[in-house]
């Protein structure tokens, strides 16, 4: 009471009372970026350069932890063993729902604030080039006459990939078989020996040979055709009503106060606007979701509610 005092004494003698004698402004210290994976991998990578542009573009001091181990889980304990201040944000991915639905993930949506989701990549239906099949219909018409007819798979059982591939047989009305591989690098090799007829993959999975030529995407997950990707139909253009992608992106424990929150996307929006972000997000053909609260979390629930349905479809859970 006696600060108030003396701040409106100050206000009305006519002098200026400092902004940050008041409240201060977040960050008042270094801010940790919680990466829930390990050293190297895109998700790494992405959380490293968002760690960079913070710095350069909003004045931050970042540091950034990686906490690999139990499908996210690690990093997650990490962030909700911290104050709710906005010092700790967790750098996470789309498989924050799957991991949740299977229970890997030991808590809940409404544990988090997601607060913005900066890059994404869809799925795709790759072959190689010279298989016999030319579109989607070509897939799903054969998987009709032939059911489980083909070795198709892709990276993890019960992940993001396979969801799709369910997308596409409900949609296309054609049975599957899934062979799951314990890293992306493989599902790429497993075209290309042909121990897989088609893959569920990320295009930037088999970036190079997809850009040789080596392999063809059918389709995309896309709503609207990639613009790294402008050759490729997406699967709605072929008459498939499905659409998801994989994202990347940053949340705080729940209970964040709105100061904080505002500081941070303000900051967030800076590093996006950014020459140096765009072109990093074009090297690492990334598309730019750029969801911001609201979007995210209703895009996280409606995400939840399907692939538990997947999830349950496919005796992953029960």
């Amino acid at each position: 009471m006696a600060g108030a005092a003396v701040g409106l004494a100050l206000a009305l003698s006519g002098f200026a009372v400092p902004a940050n004698s008041i409240a201060a402004e977040f960050p008042e210290k270094p801010v940790t970026l919680v990466v829930w994976a390990g050293a190297g991998g895109a998700l790494d990578t992405y959380g490293r350069k968002l760690a960079e542009l913070l710095e350069k573009e909003a004045g931050w001091t970042v540091k950034v932890d990686n906490r690999p181990g139990g499908s996210g889980a690690v990093g997650v304990s990490q962030i909700m063993t911290q104050p709710a201040d906005g010092y700790n944000i967790l750098v996470l991915t789309g498989t924050l729902t799957f991991g949740i639905a299977q229970g890997l993930i030991p808590f809940e949506l409404e544990d988090f604030r997601l607060l913005r989701a900066m890059q994404s990549e869809p799925s795709s239906l790759a072959v190689l080039s010279d298989s016999q099949f030319k579109s989607v219909d070509d897939f799903t018409k054969y998987m009709k006459d032939n059911p489980n007819g083909l070795k198709v798979g892709g990276h993890a059982p019960g992940g993001f990939h396979q969801y799709m591939l369910y997308q596409l047989m409900k949609k296309g009305g054609f049975e599957s078989g899934w062979i799951p591989h314990d890293a992306s690098g493989k599902v790429t090799l497993g075209l290309l020996g042909k121990h897989l007829d088609a893959a569920m993959m990320t295009p930037s999975t088999g970036l190079a040979q997809v850009k040789s030529g080596e392999i063809k995407l059918l389709g995309v997950s896309t709503d609207e055709r990639s613009a790294f990707l402008p050759d490729v139909p997406t699967f709605k253009e072929q008459g498939y009503d499905i659409e998801g992608a994989i994202w990347r992106g940053v949340a705080v424990k729940a209970g964040t106060p709105d100061d904080a929150v505002g500081a941070i996307q303000a900051a967030v929006d800076k590093v996006t606007a950014s020459e140096d972000w765009k072109k990093f997000q074009t090297e690492q053909f990334q598309d730019s979701p750029d969801w911001k609260e609201e979007e995210f979390t209703k895009r996280a629930q409606s995400d939840l509610a399907n692939q538990l349905e997947f999830l349950k479809a496919n005796g992953y859970v029960e």
